[in-house]
């Protein structure tokens, strides 16, 4: 009975083995797995960048259609690409001089990484499908220092903005104000526990770094796109300016949840709150921009149906 039962359990390892071989003996299951490992180091050294490298990981998903049918790459592209690979775990040695801050493994790595993996999988003259990822990563990675290059451009505005946020606290009943501090307006009202909450409405919370990296995933998506311009246009200006409006949701929702629960259980929705309306806007302009011929004449058949009624 025991050895029927070991009998078994070796059949069932052995037909297993073979299946993960198989899996991986599809060469573009092979690169997605080899691509999405080093997300687990940007996890552990630079967890901010996390969410961006991982956008450019679905870039790549999104191209599995196109990178199936790619040319193979031939044996000294492959060695070359190894060392680019390889070389992208030392790249922080060369950024630290630079940059004294940065981390072991960010998203200049990962990058870099993409980039020799994509020479090993496949041909260079597919490079086209290498470029959306890629650009998207380098280009939301230094949305920082870009956002910090216009603060002097939208840092006049945090007034305007801090005022809608209080108009909107006070029509929910919290007995919200602004003060200042020199140029920087400070939100303030009372808990529902009755302690006094005060909170400093700086150029950060102007949501200028989640339009400038809802701005790239456009350039890139848009540029794709087939559409007339005019349409591209329109749907560029409605997705940044929902993105400014998501921006005021987050921060009113966190002092929502400091005025309810305290500063403690605020600074959690802080934490992840951004990320969470920033994905869910993605993907409703995402899914409104490609469905908007069949949402279109939904409408379209609704009025005529209503106004046939009439």
């Amino acid at each position: 009975m025991c050895a029927h039962k070991v009998n078994l359990e070796m059949k069932t390892t052995t037909l297993k083995f073979p299946q993960a071989l198989s899996f991986l003996r599809i060469r573009i299951n092979s690169f997605y797995l080899v691509a999405f490992m080093p997300l687990l180091l940007i996890l552990y050294y630079n967890v901010w960048v996390l969410a961006i490298a991982f956008y450019g990981f679905v870039f790549f998903l999104l191209k599995s259609d196109k990178l199936r049918s790619a040319k193979n790459p031939k044996w000294i592209q492959k060695i070359f690409s190894i060392l680019i690979a390889v070389g992208s775990f030392f790249l922080y040695y060369l950024l630290v001089w630079i940059v004294p801050t940065a981390s072991f493994y960010s998203g200049a790595n990962y990058v870099v990484f993409l980039l020799g993996l994509f020479l090993f999988f496949f041909d260079v003259s597919e490079w086209k499908q290498a470029f959306t990822p890629l650009f998207f990563i380098v280009a939301a990675t230094s949305s920082a220092t870009v956002a910090d290059l216009l603060g002097p451009l939208f840092s006049p505005h945090l007034s305007e903005v801090a005022n809608i946020i209080v108009g909107i606290l006070k029509a929910l009943g919290m007995d919200a104000y602004i003060l200042y501090t020199g140029a920087v307006p400070v939100i303030g009202f009372t808990s529902l526990s009755g302690s006094p909450i005060i909170t400093a409405f700086v150029y950060e919370c102007i949501g200028i770094f989640g339009a400038l990296v809802f701005s790239i995933i456009l350039v890139i998506v848009l540029i794709e796109d087939s559409s007339r311009w005019g349409t591209r246009l329109l749907a560029s200006v409605a997705g940044v300016a929902g993105t400014f409006l998501v921006n005021i949701i987050r921060i009113t929702l966190i002092l929502i949840t400091d005025y309810l629960y305290g500063t403690e259980a605020g600074a959690v929705v802080h934490y992840f709150i951004g990320y969470m309306l920033f994905s869910a806007w993605l993907v409703i302009f995402l899914f409104v921009y490609y469905k908007r011929q069949i949402i279109g004449g939904k409408i379209q058949t609704l009025v005529g149906i209503r106004n046939s009624g009439v």
